[in-house]
């Protein structure tokens, strides 16, 4: 009888299962992205793949080789530690003052001069998400996106005027506001200083 051959199969650099669900590396990728105002296309042309195969990733379809994920990573003008960040099974995390990481503005939901300092680290499966919003002087954000949800805020430092639909209000120190998601909404830093504000929602949309 005929022996039957065994095709060995050639390495390939992705591999058609998600090897490293545990490290979360398709949302990792995608928030990543979005935090570079970037579409698929554009991160696709960046490291030389198809459009297809980021969108896999980022779906959990397809696990990176550590060649690529390296690729992606600079591409986004990130490295493996900022990208992976803390250990998201940790049951607690401290942040000393200036270990925070700041992320611009995407541009999705656009803004100028606006910057997010992250008080909980991404990771997908958190309910919540909670930034400090440094707006410099004249700096803006315009957020038409809707969603289900809540937002709540609180101002640590500086002036806001803040928008919500068709009514607008004047903020100063101290005040805070609160308003669903389903609502549009954007604010403007109209003073001479830095504005802080804790801004507080769910479920992560940044």
């Amino acid at each position: 009888m005929p022996k039957t051959k065994t095709s060995a199969q050639a390495p390939s650099a992705e591999k058609e299962e998600p090897r490293r669900d545990e490290l979360q590396v398709g949302a990792r990728l995608r928030h990543a992205r979005l935090l570079e105002g970037i579409r698929i296309r554009e991160l696709a042309e960046r490291v030389g793949c198809a459009e297809s195969m980021i969108s896999k990733i980022e779906n959990g379809k397809v696990a990176p080789s550590l060649t690529m994920l390296q690729r992606l990573v600079e591409a986004l003008n990130r490295d493996l530690s900022s990208f992976f960040g803390t250990d998201i099974n940790s049951p607690g995390l401290v942040q000393k003052q200036g270990e925070r990481p700041i992320t611009q503005t995407d541009a999705i939901r656009g803004g100028i001069n606006v910057s997010y300092e992250r008080l909980v680290p991404f990771a997908a499966g958190n309910l919540l998400e909670a930034n400090i919003h440094r707006i410099g002087p004249g700096g803006e954000k315009v957020d038409q996106i809707t969603h289900q949800g809540e937002t709540l805020g609180y101002v640590i430092e500086g002036e806001l005027e803040l928008s919500i639909e068709n009514a607008t209000y004047n903020l100063n120190t101290g005040d805070s506001f609160f308003f669903k998601n389903h609502l549009t909404n954007r604010y403007r830093n109209p003073g001479t200083s830095e504005t802080r504000v804790v801004w507080v929602n769910t479920p992560q949309i940044h």
